[in-house]
């Protein structure tokens, strides 16, 4: 069996006053850190970012575990002298630590968003009343539902 040979990025995550935060590795970093600004409560401290490319993921893992050790950035477990793993979980507060998947038809997801945006609302928030009014939380009422209107048709209002 052989395997593909992926590019891989080493990315450094800077505060404002060019204090290192983070140091992680990802063939697309982009997305990667979508899910960190999504994940981390440190992210908003995210100032700045540097990239560097490694032709492989062997290279880039070594180079990361490197720089980790020599460059102590503030919010890395893994390879860490000083942190360990129990401080990244008693750090996350967020009450939504992982993202959900649903597969949903993408004309209906387009048409939903399209509704809620009608409603004044987005997706995430009718979902969550949706969740909250089924499970029967205290207070929970159902979303209000805006007049369907077809695409291209004027709203009356």
């Amino acid at each position: 069996m052989t395997t593909a040979v992926t590019r891989t990025a080493l990315y450094r995550l800077y505060d404002i006053d060019d204090r290192l935060l983070y140091i992680g590795i990802a063939v697309d970093p982009e997305t990667r850190l979508r899910v960190h600004s999504r994940e981390k409560t440190w992210w908003p401290m995210v100032s700045q970012r540097s990239i560097e490319w490694f032709a492989d993921r062997p290279a880039a893992e070594a180079a990361e575990r490197s720089a980790i050790v020599t460059e102590k950035p503030v919010h890395n477990v893994s390879h860490s002298t000083t942190r360990k793993r129990g401080d990244a979980i008693r750090e996350y507060r967020s009450p939504y630590p992982k993202p959900r998947q649903v597969r949903i038809a993408t004309q209906r997801w387009g048409e939903f968003g399209r509704v809620a945006r009608l409603g004044g609302t987005s997706r995430g928030k009718v979902v969550a009343q949706l969740i909250d009014w089924y499970i029967g939380e205290p207070g929970a009422e159902l979303p209000v539902r805006p007049q369907k209107v077809q695409a291209g048709e004027a709203q009356d209002g």
